[in-house]
């Protein structure tokens, strides 16, 4: 089998239609399986997605976080590559075989993304450096700014924070070699799993994602980002639209793991 692709759902009616659908579309022609599991969704979620007849459906109790869900599909896969999307994404055929290509012309590529942009068309800076504590300070710290409107102290931050991103590469037209990419897509080569395992269900939720990659690259492995192809992420920001919330104590406790456990700070 060619391909597997892994879609987890939380309450996620606004979104699961277009993402299966152009899930569809994008696959079309290739020898793949749809593996959805849901973290216990209490919306119309899986009224919806059974309506698409999917056949390998993991309906979960309660919602265990996204690197405990993804790793049950990623258990369940047979496919050569494994693509791990978010379900507020719409793919499309150019990038996801683009991305199918590059890993199959370089064996070397355990983990392939492409560029994302939002519903404004926004290009989001989904390839990172490794997070250390001041990147993740600085990132809070530019939310805030931005809500209170701060905009020349917002310049300043984001002039100082500048150094974990890749923005000259991204505007380019060139594969590169990146630290991490970000969760929403990853498309993970077989051997990866083999020789890294599955995704750190300590995590809750973010940073599963840079510290699959990391472990990735420390077993050799390299992590590619492709700017010459692209979809859209429309990209939820949990974490940022209340910045006191449930979510974001439980995204700061699992970033407190990371850090330890890498040594990052």
């Amino acid at each position: 089998m060619d391909l597997s692709i892994v879609l987890i759902t939380w309450n996620s009616e606004r979104y699961v239609s277009k993402c299966i659908e152009s899930v569809s579309s994008a696959s079309s022609g290739l020898e793949y399986e749809l593996i959805l599991v849901d973290n216990g969704s209490i919306d119309d979620t899986l009224n919806i997605v059974e309506s698409f007849g999917i056949s390998d459906i993991v309906k979960l109790s309660e919602n265990k976080g996204v690197a405990y869900a993804r790793n049950i599909g990623m258990q369940k896969a047979k496919g050569r590559f494994v693509l791990l999307l978010d379900i507020d994404t719409e793919i499309n055929r150019d990038a996801l075989l683009s991305m199918i290509r590059y890993s199959e012309s370089n064996y070397s590529c355990g983990i392939c993304a492409c560029k994302l942009y939002n519903s404004r068309y926004e290009i989001q800076d989904s390839c990172r450096k490794i997070p250390v504590f001041r990147d993740k300070f600085f990132n809070v710290l530019l939310s805030v700014l931005s809500k209170m409107h701060i905009n020349c102290l917002y310049r300043k931050v984001s002039a100082m924070n500048e150094g974990q991103f890749y923005h000259a590469a991204m505007a380019g037209d060139n594969a590169f070699e990146v630290e991490y990419v970000i969760g929403a897509c990853q498309l993970i080569r077989r051997e990866v799993i083999s020789d890294v395992g599955y995704l750190d269900d300590n995590i809750f939720y973010g940073p599963e994602d840079a510290d699959y990659c990391l472990r990735a690259r420390l077993a050799g492995w390299k992590i590619v980002y492709l700017p010459y192809v692209s979809f859209m992420h429309d990209y939820q920001q949990m974490t940022n639209k209340r910045l006191f919330s449930k979510m974001s104590f439980i995204h700061l406790k699992s970033l407190i793991y990371f850090f330890i456990k890498h040594k990052r700070f």
